[in-house]
């Protein structure tokens, strides 16, 4: 369990408790929650089907006093910035974002200094700018008859166009410059966008000229810049021509669709194509789960956005030698994150596109299916590579493919590789194996070399209960912590003792206990589950029962200072071990 309101190793705050309890304050989590699930009113709180699982009987309940969710099915709970953050796939800070813009407060963006305000400011303006400039591309689009011609050869449909807010940048040097003047935007916001650019003389026009326009929107749905696509072939510049990095778009840090794709994710996969046809194309026939890079080679940046949404992707990119660079390029970059990675191979002649235009959407996904993972794929340029008909060809592609196992952890992807080289190479399986962990680097840890105290595999029900209830007591009526009776200690370590220690802190501080506000304090949505299923539970806790839990967790606890005592006496000298065991007969009297 970590906080984002604590200080040393922990996560420092980004904003004030005062900033963050504005937008709960300002965000009803009935309302927000209703945007997402159908609620019908039970009692004092709200019911719904879970959204994050699937459930026939209604078990997600949203209570309007706590301004808290919470899921008896699957656990997963918190207040209104938790529930953004689970719904959306977005972590805290841009939670918070997607709140404060929902409910028109002015959020600073690393506290409240005027310039970070100002700051803001300018990225709001910009927002704005390119949200009016989409619309206006997108009027001169369904007024042009040889753009719609265009996009209907490209088997565009109408609905793709609206669904991606397809536009056209007209021809001509100042159209976007004057709707932009017309609409109130200084020539200092228009060059900070980037859409607008000054020559030497001075003169101003726009940089989208005679292009059909793809609005690029992050992962919020905020349009934070342009590709543009040439219509005339014989037209001067680029194909493609995307906007330039500015205060609101970096092309390494973004990902085309990803607003559409976070949504439509089929068995925790996504497809990582190369340009925003291939991602249209692949939408209309119903593949959409399915992203682009941005003119730019796949970044570490982009693999942690994937990261957030799912646990596997699938590299789709074009089938010539371009394509293989970049797959090759995006793999090295894969390779070091926790994401599965698969390949799928396309015929030199086809990208995405082209290829399910051709096949259809059958015979892609069974492409997809069929896709290869980095290991095959990296084996099987290997295999290009040398004459495996000649002995020296067969020696090097072992060699090499041996160097490529030695990358694996996994004891059964090994075991497989290795029987398949064996297989093909026709060389001992036990010499392949042999090789493999010749060079294999060992990597200890810390439970290889130093036994781990552990006193219980499994924590005694009892002993759960009685900190559940405890804590669930206090939480309601702070006063029980200030007894004394109960420390640290006396909980388990782990998530009731950092909780214990994190509500005692807080009320030292004097600062707010409401359920919302406590869940501000964890670092993401599964560390509050526990914590709202305590809080949401509304039965009540006699004195006589609160007496109870309090002996029960004195008495666990000394059973474990028992155990870790005999864990000492084993190791100590003659000496310490008569004081050890005093305090063993002191616990034992105690109990």
């Amino acid at each position: 369990m970590r906080y984002y309101r604590e200080s040393g190793e922990k996560m420092a705050p980004r904003y004030s408790e005062e900033v963050i309890n504005q937008v709960l304050q300002a965000n009803d989590i009935v309302d927000v929650v209703s945007e997402y699930v159908t609620l019908k009113k039970a009692g004092s709180s709200y019911k719904g089907k879970c959204p994050f699982h699937n459930e026939k009987t209604a078990s997600f309940t949203v209570s309007p006093d706590k301004q808290l969710y919470h899921c008896f099915g699957c656990g997963v709970g918190g207040n209104v910035i938790g529930f953004v953050m689970a719904i959306e796939n977005l972590p805290f800070v841009d939670a918070l974002k997607f709140l404060a813009r929902r409910a028109h407060i002015i959020l600073p963006e690393n506290g409240s200094s005027a310039e970070d305000s100002e700051r803001y400011r300018k990225k709001e303006r910009l927002y704005e700018l390119h949200r009016e400039l989409a619309n206006y591309y997108y009027l001169c689009l369904k007024k042009n008859r040889n753009a719609q011609y265009y996009l209907a050869g490209r088997k565009i449909t109408p609905e793709t166009i609206k669904a991606y807010g397809l536009g056209l940048a007209p021809d001509g040097w100042q159209n976007a410059l004057g709707f932009l003047r017309q609409k109130g935007y200084t020539d200092q916001e228009m060059l900070d966008s980037g859409l607008v650019m000054r020559s030497e003389n001075g003169r101003m026009y726009d940089r989208f000229r005679n292009r059909i326009m793809f609005p690029i929107l992050n992962a919020t749905g905020r349009i934070i810049g342009f590709g543009g696509r040439r219509i005339n072939e014989d037209d001067h510049g680029p194909k493609y021509l995307n906007s330039p990095e500015t205060m609101i778009f970096s092309k390494g840090t973004e990902l085309f669709n990803m607003n559409h794709a976070k949504s439509s994710i089929v068995g925790g996969q996504m497809l990582i194509v190369e340009g925003y046809m291939d991602v249209i194309s692949l939408y209309q026939y119903g593949v959409r789960n399915t992203v682009a890079a941005l003119g730019t080679a796949f970044t570490a940046y982009h693999a942690a956005l994937l990261g957030r949404y799912v646990g596997e992707v699938v590299l789709c990119f074009d089938g010539d030698a371009a394509g293989e660079s970049a797959t090759q390029k995006a793999i090295a970059i894969l390779k070091n994150t926790p994401l599965n990675v698969k390949i799928l191979r396309l015929p030199i002649e086809d990208d995405p596109d082209t290829y399910i235009q051709k096949h259809g959407k059958d015979a892609f996904e069974k492409k997809i299916t069929e896709a290869i993972t980095i290991v095959e794929y990296e084996i099987g340029l290997l295999r290009k590579k040398f004459d495996l008909s000649q002995t020296d060809g067969r020696i090097k592609y072992i060699n090499q493919a041996i160097a490529v196992l030695r990358q694996l952890s996994d004891e059964v992807q090994i075991d497989l590789y290795s029987k398949r080289l064996a297989r093909e190479t026709g060389i001992d399986l036990k010499v392949i194996r042999r090789e493999v962990y010749r060079k294999k680097p060992v990597d200890l840890t810390e439970e290889d070399v130093g036994e781990k105290i552990d006193y219980w595999q499994k924590m005694p029900k009892a002993y759960e209960e009685a900190q559940i209830l405890f804590l669930r007591k206090g939480m309601m009526e702070p006063d029980v912590f200030k007894s004394g009776r109960l420390r640290a200690e006396h909980f388990s370590p782990g998530f009731f003792r950092e909780l214990y220690e994190l509500i005692t802190g807080l009320l030292e501080k004097g600062e707010q206990l409401s359920p919302a506000a406590l869940m501000n304090h964890f670092e993401d949505v599964e560390q509050v589950k526990p914590v709202s299923a305590i809080l949401m539970d509304d039965t009540p806790i006699e004195s006589a029962k609160l007496e109870e839990c309090v002996k029960t967790i004195m008495h666990f606890h000394r059973l474990k200072e028992i155990e870790r005592i005999k864990q000492e006496i084993s190791k100590a000298s003659e000496e310490e071990a008569a004081v050890l065991m005093d305090k063993m007969i002191t616990l034992k009297k105690e109990m």
